[in-house]
C-alpha cells in the first residue's frame, strides 16, 4: 500500500510550514514551553491535513478481484445448439467463480445488449435481451464489453461466438482492447448448416440491354447435399418460367433466356425451393437490368387537358409520353427511373406526394434525368415552390429578389357591406346582430383581413377599397399603397346596411384599375355572394380581357355557388369560408400571391438571349407573341435563352448534378401561348424543349457492372473508345442510391487499363442505383445507371464461421482458446490496484484538531488544576444535605484569608476614608488555590491567622504570577 495524490501540484503549499515555524520561533513567546511546542505540533498537523485533502490523497492497495464480460454472439448464424451450449457453458462458468470476483453478460447481433450488469450472482436465468440478428457484429460487442470493465479491478472478455462477423469494425475494437490490456478468451460456437438445404447464391444479369433482345440470366445455387427442388424465376411480379432442378452437393449455375419485353429498371429474382428446408431467408436471390429503348417522358398536368398540346407533339416525336395526376407521381426513386424525363405543367407544389419534393431533385441530380416545369397559375411562385428541395433543382429562382424589376401591383378590395354582412361571429355561430349586440360582425372581421393583406403591399403599389351596398363606396381610392393606420382609418366607417349589388362594386373597382398603369391588376371580392341581378360572369370576362385577374371570398357557410365560377372566368382562386376567423388568412396568402410570387400578363415577344439547342431550327423566323408569365428571378449559374421585356426569364436552363433542367415560365396552351400553339413550328419547340433535359448516353463508352460479393458490393466500370481500346487518363465517378433514398458518393479507382474497380462493404438489403459518370480531361463523356439487388444479409450465407479471426482475437489480446469453464476466472494477470480517496478524513481531522489548537493557546489549565479535581468531587458530596449555614460559614472563612493580621476592627474605624475603584475579580494567579483554602478551612479553630501563614500566601501568589 502506498500514498498517491489525485493534484500534486497542491503539494507546493506545504512550503507554508516553513514561514509558520519561523514566525512562532522568532517571535516572544507569551506561552510556557510545554504549550508551545504542544500547539505547534497542532498546528502543523491541521496545516498537513488541510492540504493533503486539497491535493486528493489517496490510499492505493494491491486488489485480487476479476471481473469477467461475456460476449454471447445471438446472431442467426449461431444455431439453437450452439447458443444453448454458450449458454451452459457461461452456467458453469459462473459456478466456478470465486467469492470476490464478477460477472456481466452482453448479447449481441448486428447490435449489442446489456443483459447482466457486473455481479457477483452465481446463477444465471434465462437470456431475455434480443439483438438484431440479421447480421454480426463482433466490434460493437467488444465495445460495449470494454464500457463495461470497472477500472479498479482485473479484467477479461470471454468471446462466444462463431466468427462469422459481417458488420462493424473488429480492429478498432482490439485496438482498444491491447491499450487497455485486457484479454479476449474465445469459446469458438459451431455455425453448420442446420437445416438449411438450398441456399441461391447470387443472379447474374447484363446491367443494360435493348429492348426486344434477350436477356441472359444466370443463378448460382448451391447446397450441402443432393437434392431435388424446384426453381423459379420472376421479371417484376410476374413468373416468367419454373424448372424441377436436382440439385448437386457444392455449387452449381442454372441459366435461362429471357427476352425484354418492357423498359426501364427491370427486377429479375430467382427462388428455390426445397421440402424441408428451414431457413427460407437465402432462398431468393434478384438483379437489376435496365431495359432501354425509346425514350420515355412523364407528363404531371395540374388539371387534366392542360398537357394535351405537349403530349400530342410528344407522341409524335415517339417520346412516348404518359400522363398521370400530381397525386399519382410515382414515390420512389426506382420506379421514376424508368422515365427520361419528367415534365411538371402548371402543378402545385402542395398537389404533388410529400416524397416528390426528395425524389425528383434526385432524380435529376443523381440519376441525369431530365425535368421540365412548365408556368400556369399554379406554377412556379404562385405553386408554393418557394424555399422547396424541388426550387433548389430548377435554373430560376420563385421571387424576384431585384425590387426595381418587380412589376407593380395594383390592388382593390370589393367589401360587400350590405344588411347580411351584418351576422356576428359568436365562438362559430352565425346570429343577427339584433339578437346578440356584442357578437363580431362578419363585415368587421373581413376589414381586418383588409388591413392585414395591405400591409404586404410594396410602397410603389396601389391599394384601394370599394364597398358595396345596393351602390358602390368608395372608403380608399385607388392611389399609392397608404399606411396601414391610413387604411385603417379610411375603411372604420363601413357599416352594414342595405341590399347586395356585386355588379356595381365589380364595374366601380374595373373603372379604377383601367386607369391605372401597374403592370398586375387584381381584384379581390369578399361577399356572401347573394346578389339581385345576374351572375355577373359577363364582368369577370371583361376584367380578364383587360388584364384584370379576379379572385372571391365566400364569407361563411351558405353563400352562393356561382363564385367559384366567377373566379374561374376572372383567372383568379375561389376560397369558400365556412369559419369567418379564416378570412384574414386568406386575404394574406392571397394578396402574397399576387404581390409577391406574381403573375405577369401582358402582350409581348420574348427577346433572344442565348443559344441553346432547345431553339436550333427555330430561331430564323418571327417568334411568336406570348400573353403571360410567372416572374421568376435565373439563378447565378443557369443560362437564361429567352427573356421578357423586363429582364425575367421566360426560357432558362442548367446541369443540376448529373441532370438538366429547364424552366418554361409561360404556358403551353389558349392562355398566354394562344399563338404559340398554333405556331407552325411548335411542335419542334416542344420536343426539343423536353428532349434537351433527357440523359445522354455514349454508347460502348462506359460499361458498369454491379454485383453482390456476399460481405461486400463490388461496382465495375470498363471505358473504351469507339475501338474497343482503353481511354487513357480518363476517371469514374459516381453515387449510390440506397433504398431509402440517400446518396452515397463513391470514386472508382483503376485497377488495370480501362478497368475501375470500387467496393461497398456489407451493404443493407435492399435495390440500390447506381449513376456511373466518366470523365476525360474534367469533360463528363459518358453516363450510365446500373442496379444492384442485396437480396438478404450475408447472415445467411453458409460457410460464414470464421474461425481463424477468432484465433487471431485472442493472440493479439493475449488470450487464450478456452474449452474448460472454470478456466475463464483464473487469476494470471497483471496486478491491479485500486486507489481509495481519503480527502474527506483529512479534512475531518483538520476540523477536529482545530478546536484543541485553540484550547491549547487560549485556556491557561495548569497539572494542579487536574490533581483538584477529586477533591472538588469530595467537597460537592459533602456539602450535599447541609444545612445554608455552613455555606455562609466557609465564605466568612475564605474572607478572612486576606485580612491582615495586624489589623483590628478598631485600626479599621480608624483609617481615614478614602476612595477605591469597584473591586474587580482577581485574575487566575492571585487567587488562593483550593487545597490551600482547604488547610485554611481545616485549622479554623486556631487563631484567625498567623504570620506565617500569611507569608506561606504571599509565596504561593508568587508561584502562581511566574506560571502565569
Amino acid at each position: 500500500m502506498h500514498i498517491s495524490f489525485i493534484y500534486p501540484a497542491a503539494l507546493w503549499l506545504l512550503l507554508l510550514l516553513i514561514p509558520v515555524w519561523v514566525l512562532a520561533l522568532l517571535a516572544p513567546r507569551r506561552l510556557g514551553k510545554g504549550r508551545f511546542w504542544t500547539s505547534m505540533v497542532l498546528r502543523s498537523v491541521l496545516l498537513l491535513a488541510l492540504l493533503g485533502s486539497l491535493a486528493g490523497t489517496q490510499l492505493v492497495r494491491g486488489v485480487n478481484q476479476l471481473t469477467t464480460v461475456f460476449l454471447v454472439d445471438s446472431s442467426d448464424s449461431v444455431l439453437p445448439v450452439a447458443r444453448a451450449h454458450a449458454e451452459q457453458f457461461i452456467q458453469q462458468a459462473l459456478a466456478t467463480m470465486p467469492k470476490d470476483d464478477r460477472a456481466a453478460i452482453v448479447v449481441f447481433g448486428e447490435n449489442a445488449l446489456v443483459e447482466r450488469a457486473p455481479s457477483s450472482e452465481r446463477s444465471l436465468r434465462r437470456l431475455l435481451s434480443v439483438p438484431i440478428v440479421s447480421r454480426t457484429n463482433i466490434g460493437a460487442a467488444l465495445e460495449l464489453g470494454l464500457a463495461l470493465l470497472p477500472g479498479d479491478s482485473e479484467k477479461r472478455l470471454v468471446l462466444l461466438s462463431d466468427g462469422g462477423e459481417n458488420a462493424g469494425d473488429t480492429r478498432t475494437a482490439l485496438q482498444f482492447a491491447q491499450a487497455q490490456h485486457v484479454p479476449i478468451d474465445v469459446v469458438a460456437l459451431n455455425s453448420g448448416t442446420g437445416n438449411d438445404a438450398a441456399q441461391l447464391d447470387d443472379v447474374r444479369a447484363p446491367a443494360e440491354v435493348r429492348k426486344g433482345q434477350t436477356v441472359n440470366i444466370t443463378v448460382a445455387v448451391r447446397a450441402p447435399a443432393p437434392v431435388a427442388g424446384t426453381l423459379r424465376l420472376r421479371a417484376g411480379d410476374q413468373l416468367v418460367t419454373e424448372r424441377a432442378v436436382q440439385l448437386k452437393a457444392g455449387a452449381q449455375e442454372f441459366n435461362f433466356q429471357v427476352p425484354a419485353e418492357t423498359t426501364g429498371f427491370v427486377r429479375y429474382s430467382a427462388e428455390i425451393e426445397v421440402q424441408g428446408d428451414q431457413r427460407r431467408q437465402n432462398n431468393e436471390a434478384a438483379t437489376l437490368v435496365n431495359v432501354t429503348g425509346e425514350p420515355h417522358v412523364l407528363v404531371v398536368e395540374g388539371n387534366p387537358g392542360e398537357a394535351q398540346n405537349l403530349v400530342a407533339t410528344l407522341q409524335s416525336a415517339h417520346m412516348n409520353p404518359a400522363t398521370i395526376t400530381p397525386a399519382a407521381l410515382p414515390p420512389s426513386l426506382a420506379s421514376l427511373a424508368s422515365y427520361d424525363a419528367t415534365v411538371l405543367v402548371n402543378v402545385a407544389a402542395g398537389a404533388l406526394p410529400p416524397t416528390a419534393m426528395q425524389t425528383l431533385p434526385a432524380f435529376v441530380r443523381d440519376l441525369g434525368h431530365g425535368l421540365v416545369m412548365v408556368g400556369g397559375d399554379r406554377s412556379f411562385g404562385m405553386g408554393n415552390y418557394a424555399a422547396t428541395p424541388l426550387e433548389a433543382a430548377l435554373p430560376v429562382d420563385m421571387q424576384v429578389k431585384d425590387r426595381n424589376r418587380r412589376p407593380d401591383v395594383a390592388l382593390v378590395f370589393v367589401l360587400d357591406k350590405s344588411g347580411s354582412m351584418a351576422a356576428c361571429h359568436c365562438n362559430g355561430a352565425n346570429m343577427n346582430d339584433a339578437r346578440i349586440q356584442s357578437g363580431v360582425q362578419k363585415v368587421d372581421i373581413a376589414k381586418d383581413a383588409i388591413v392585414q393583406a395591405s400591409a404586404l403591399l410594396q410602397p410603389q403599389d396601389k391599394l384601394g377599397v370599394v364597398a358595396f351596398d345596393n351602390a358602390p363606396h368608395w372608403a380608399l381610392n385607388t392611389a399609392q399603397k397608404p399606411t396601414s393606420d391610413q387604411v385603417l382609418d379610411a375603411i372604420k366607417g363601413i357599416t352594414p346596411n342595405g341590399s347586395t349589388n356585386i355588379r356595381a362594386g365589380l364595374l366601380a373597382a374595373k373603372a379604377a384599375l383601367d386607369l391605372t398603369d401597374a403592370k398586375v391588376k387584381h381584384v379581390e371580392l369578399l361577399t356572401d355572394g347573394w346578389s339581385s341581378g345576374s351572375d355577373n360572369l359577363d364582368i369577370a370576362r371583361e376584367m380578364r380581357a383587360a388584364g384584370i385577374t379576379l379572385s372571391t371570398v365566400a364569407a361563411g357557410s351558405g353563400s352562393a355557388p356561382y363564385l367559384e365560377q366567377l373566379a374561374q372566368t376572372g383567372g383568379g382562386r375561389y376560397y369558400p369560408v365556412e369559419n369567418m376567423e379564416e378570412v384574414p388568412q386568406i386575404l394574406v396568402a392571397e394578396t402574397l400571391k399576387i404581390a409577391g410570387n406574381f403573375i405577369v400578363e401582358k402582350n409581348f415577344v420574348p427577346t433572344l438571349t442565348g443559344d441553346s439547342p432547345i431553339l436550333h431550327g427555330l430561331t430564323n423566323g418571327t417568334w411568336p407573341q406570348l400573353r403571360g408569365y410567372n416572374g421568376t428571378e435565373a439563378k447565378a449559374t443557369s443560362q437564361v435563352i429567352l427573356q421578357s421585356p423586363d429582364g425575367d426569364p421566360v426560357l432558362a436552363q442548367w446541369q443540376y448534378g448529373l441532370g438538366r433542367a429547364v424552366a418554361w415560365t409561360s404556358d403551353l396552351k389558349g392562355q398566354w401561348g394562344r399563338d404559340l400553339v398554333s405556331w407552325n413550328t411548335f411542335g419542334q419547340f416542344a420536343a426539343q424543349l423536353v428532349g434537351w433535359s433527357m440523359p445522354r448516353h455514349a454508347a460502348g463508352l462506359l460499361n458498369g457492372q454491379a454485383a453482390n460479393d456476399g460481405l461486400a458490393a463490388v461496382v465495375t466500370a470498363g471505358v473504351h473508345d469507339a475501338n474497343n481500346q482503353p481511354l487513357v487518363d480518363a476517371q469514374v465517378a459516381g453515387t449510390v442510391i440506397a433504398p431509402d433514398g440517400k446518396t452515397i458518393p463513391i470514386t472508382l479507382k483503376e485497377v488495370a487499363p480501362g478497368q475501375f474497380q470500387t467496393t461497398l462493404p456489407s451493404p443493407q438489403t435492399g435495390s440500390y442505383l447506381v449513376q456511373l459518370t466518366a470523365q476525360q480531361g474534367g469533360q463528363p463523356i459518358a453516363a450510365q445507371t446500373i442496379g444492384l439487388v442485396v437480396p438478404y444479409s450475408p447472415e445467411y450465407r453458409q460457410r460464414d464461421a470464421n474461425p481463424a479471426l477468432l484465433q487471431a482475437m485472442a493472440q493479439q489480446t493475449r488470450g487464450q482458446l478456452v474449452s474448460e469453464p472454470g478456466q475463464v476466472f483464473r487469476h494470471d494477470l497483471a496486478a491491479v490496484q485500486r486507489a481509495s480517496e481519503i480527502a474527506l478524513p483529512l479534512l475531518l481531522l483538520a476540523l477536529l484538531l482545530l478546536p484543541f489548537d485553540i484550547a491549547v493557546r487560549r485556556l491557561g489549565i495548569r497539572r494542579s488544576d487536574f490533581a483538584a479535581i477529586p477533591s472538588f468531587f469530595r467537597r460537592t458530596a459533602r456539602s450535599q444535605g447541609q444545612p445554608p449555614m455552613f455555606d455562609q460559614l466557609r465564605r466568612a472563612q475564605a474572607r478572612a484569608v486576606v485580612r491582615p493580621a495586624s489589623t483590628s476592627p478598631s485600626a479599621e474605624r480608624e483609617a481615614p476614608p478614602t476612595w477605591s475603584p469597584p473591586r474587580m475579580p482577581r485574575p487566575l494567579a492571585e487567587r488562593p488555590t483550593t487545597a490551600e483554602i482547604d488547610q485554611l478551612r481545616d485549622a479554623s479553630s486556631v487563631p484567625p491567622v498567623s504570620d506565617e501563614a500569611l507569608a506561606r500566601l504571599r509565596a504561593a501568589k508568587e508561584r502562581a504570577k511566574r506560571i502565569e
